[in-house]
């Protein structure tokens, strides 16, 4: 074979190379090149040389110059897990988890894995809309989070794709605050009136809460007596401590509690994504309250600000 055609074959080889790497679309691939190292691989991306290892199924961390190397972020979901707690843990939301794994319920197990919305490297052809409807964000949030001024991106390009809430723990407008919550069957959610929204079941007028926005810097002190003088309506109140099995409770400022014969109620002072919330959860006084207000209490931890 003559020289010139051996260079069109190398030519045409890596032309065909180039186009099948390129041709999938935003991907969780890196493809390996010489000088490559897990721990180097690992500060690209944020993650850990463990994380890469147990994604890769590999036994050491030698890789190979032309291998591809997953890089999503994967973990093994352990008991005690909730998709709240994880979503807060990996700076994302629920809805974004639920989202990029096709979850159609918040329900997951001990052992399932889950991919965590981390980084995608860019191929030809993809839009900052196309990264975005597979990440469940919008164009702006995916701007936003990689400092964007314009919707060009580039091959080769990496993208921050997990969904960030913006801290408002500064300081907010509680007027303009919007907590966001998907029901499951049987049970609404809508607004009341400015700031306050409620979660009622469809079946029980019993079984409702109310969420109201407080404004920032509010003395929790006050809320707390606030609280106690409301439920003293009811019977003898009880401080219920935050720190217990429920995910809902947890890193709540106070919980309280009080009941008559036909009524219980719960009144819960706690900050998500940095604003101030207190959820007034009311329920029945009877034994099948047992099965009820849990379920309750997992559409309550989904909660977010829009």
């Amino acid at each position: 074979m003559k020289k010139s055609s051996l260079f069109k074959s190398a030519a045409l080889a890596l032309t065909i190379t180039a186009l099948s790497a390129s041709s999938a679309g935003a991907s969780g691939f890196h493809l390996i090149k010489k000088g490559d190292t897990l721990w180097g691989l690992s500060q690209k991306y944020g993650l850990t040389v463990d994380q890469l290892m147990d994604s890769n199924n590999l036994s050491s961390s030698l890789i190979y110059a032309g291998d591809k190397l997953r890089f999503e972020k994967r973990i093994t979901i352990e008991k005690g897990d909730t998709l709240w707690s994880l979503a807060k843990k990996h700076h994302t939301t629920v809805g974004q988890l639920k989202h990029v794994n096709g979850l159609k319920s918040d329900t997951i197990y001990a052992g399932q894995k889950l991919i965590i919305p981390a980084f995608v490297l860019v191929r030809t052809g993809d839009t900052l809309w196309g990264i975005s409807q597979t990440y469940g964000l919008t164009v702006d949030e995916l701007k936003r989070n990689n400092g964007l001024k314009s919707s060009l991106i580039f091959t080769g390009q990496v993208l921050k794709v997990n969904k960030v809430t913006p801290d408002k723990s500064t300081g907010y407008d509680a007027d303009k605050i919007i907590p966001g919550l998907t029901p499951r069957p049987g049970y609404y959610y809508t607004a009341e009136e400015p700031r306050k929204f409620i979660l009622q079941s469809a079946n029980d007028d019993y079984y409702f809460t109310r969420v109201e926005v407080i404004g920032a810097g509010t003395d929790i002190g006050s809320l707390k007596k606030q609280a106690q003088n409301e439920l003293r309506l009811l019977g003898k109140v009880t401080e219920l401590p935050s720190d217990n099995s429920l995910p809902f409770y947890k890193g709540s400022e106070f919980v309280m509690h009080a009941h008559d014969s036909d009524v219980q109620k719960n009144i819960v002072v706690k900050k998500v994504d940095g604003v101030l919330l207190k959820f007034t959860i009311h329920f029945r006084n009877a034994e099948e309250s047992e099965g009820i207000v849990p379920e309750i209490l997992k559409m309550l931890n989904t909660i977010e600000i829009k």
